[in-house]
């Protein structure tokens, strides 16, 4: 049985409702490599028990950890820490899809990455301090030889030292945020239509003044803090942009 945080009686006395207590200790096990990526998660039974709440508690904490994709959980199986593999992974930050509606992540080319100081709308978005540096990076999508998303990052250097030693940043952020011990829970993006950069215009061979789809994303892990900041420029076809309204 893995052991970690329990919940106590004192913690019943706190306003938080129970289930989220219990899904803040197994999410506590998570971030410390108590429960790892693709392991096995303790039986319910084993769990409920050790944490001293009811069994319908203990489902509905695991129901919160399965809605924001910390765990699967397989009928007959089992239930298990999810764990994202380059090139296997379909992005839940992602909303780019193709005709037939299915997700479209594309082939990566990834320039290399830099460390420098924040920039004030950088320090804003993040959270940083005046002295605080971040990582940036830029990344080309292609659907067989067609560019069709060139995106720019800015991540907290201090949330990922040593990227810009790496020859080899995965691809997506659940990837990238995994690879550094961290969780991604939800992001917040804003659409729009505009010309692209410069940048843009080379790394999707577009016309000068091209008007393509923007997308503006910041992303937040289990503790609601910023942890990615991306700019990505869409050349779309016959693909298209879903979003989840609800």
């Amino acid at each position: 049985m893995t052991r970690g945080v329990t919940v106590n009686e004192a913690s019943r006395l706190r306003a938080r409702p129970l289930y989220l207590l219990v899904r803040d200790a197994l999410l506590d096990r998570i971030k410390k490599g108590a429960l790892k990526p693709g392991g096995t998660l303790p039986s319910e039974i084993d769990l409920y028990r050790e944490l001293g709440v009811s069994l319908g508690t203990l489902r509905k904490a695991l129901g919160v950890l399965e809605a924001e994709k910390l765990i699967i959980r397989e009928p007959g199986r089992g239930t298990f820490v999810n764990s994202y593999r380059e090139g296997v992974s379909v992005s839940r930050f992602n909303p780019i899809r193709a005709a037939d509606g299915g997700p479209v992540l594309g082939d990566v080319k990834t320039g290399k990455a830099k460390v420098g100081l924040a920039k004030d709308g950088e320090r804003a978005a993040l959270s940083l301090s005046a002295d605080e540096r971040v990582t940036r990076f830029h990344r080309v999508r292609f659907i067989g030889e067609r560019p069709f998303a060139f995106e720019q990052i800015c991540l907290p250097d201090k949330r990922f030292p040593g990227l810009a030693q790496r020859a080899d940043i995965p691809g997506g952020l659940e990837e990238l945020a995994q690879a550094w011990g961290l969780l991604p829970a939800r992001a917040e993006a804003k659409v729009r239509m505009a010309a692209a950069p410069p940048a843009a215009v080379s790394a999707l061979s577009l016309r000068r003044g091209a008007v393509v789809m923007t997308l503006e994303r910041l992303a937040f892990d289990t503790d609601d803090k910023p942890i990615e900041m991306m700019t990505a420029y869409f050349d779309l076809r016959d693909e298209f942009c879903k979003l989840d309204l609800r």
